[in-house]
């Protein structure tokens, strides 16, 4: 009789298919696909752009910041896919294009704080303590983009070199058949 077990080393979680080179240029445009087209959205509902204006700038990093989401989530399937498939200058590239946002990230930042005060003076009121909601609600959005952004560029500096030779997704099993203990009946002892 063979017992079950799950072998652990977290790459039992790849699939055993990802090491197919077929995966690589699908998963990259998906990732491009996943960057550019929110942003290419948002840049063209900005337009005409203001740069000039701090009501404008004010906005356009509250679209921005709502627009993010996808555009991190694409960077992180470029970057898994790079790692696991061992591009490594892919993963160069990544890492500074994250570190590029990062601080794209905190100078918007910054200049959304000052915009959010010459654009205050100007809302009545009544709907302040909406502005105040909007405006810290886009600043956290585009702290958690800044530190996402950090965490990516670490990750792919501070990465593996290269992959091991010992271990390689595929030579990892996703479970592992044991035999199990033969058992011994002694003479006088219990019958099944």
């Amino acid at each position: 009789m063979l017992l079950c077990s799950l072998s652990f080393p977290p790459t039992w979680l790849i699939p055993v298919m990802i090491e197919s080179r077929q995966v690589t240029w699908p998963a990259y445009v998906v990732s491009i696909a996943m960057i550019a087209l929110p942003l290419a959205d948002v840049s063209t509902s900005l337009y005409p752009w203001r740069f000039y204006e701090p009501r404008w700038r004010f906005g356009a990093v509250g679209l921005i910041s709502n627009s993010l989401l996808l555009p991190m989530a694409g960077l992180l399937v470029a970057y898994l896919t790079a790692v696991i498939l061992d591009h490594r200058t892919t993963r160069r590239i990544i890492g500074g294009g994250s570190l590029a946002a990062l601080g794209v990230c905190v100078a918007a930042l910054v200049m959304f704080a000052l915009d959010a005060v010459q654009t205050r003076a100007a809302v009545p009121p009544e709907r302040r303590v909406s502005f105040n909601v909007a405006s810290t609600a886009a600043a956290i959005k585009t702290i958690f983009a800044a530190v996402t952004f950090l965490a990516i560029g670490i990750s792919a500096f501070r990465g593996p070199k290269g992959r091991s030779a010992e271990v390689r997704p595929s030579d990892v099993p996703l479970f592992k058949l044991e035999p199990a203990p033969i058992q011994t009946i002694k003479p006088g002892g219990p019958k099944a």
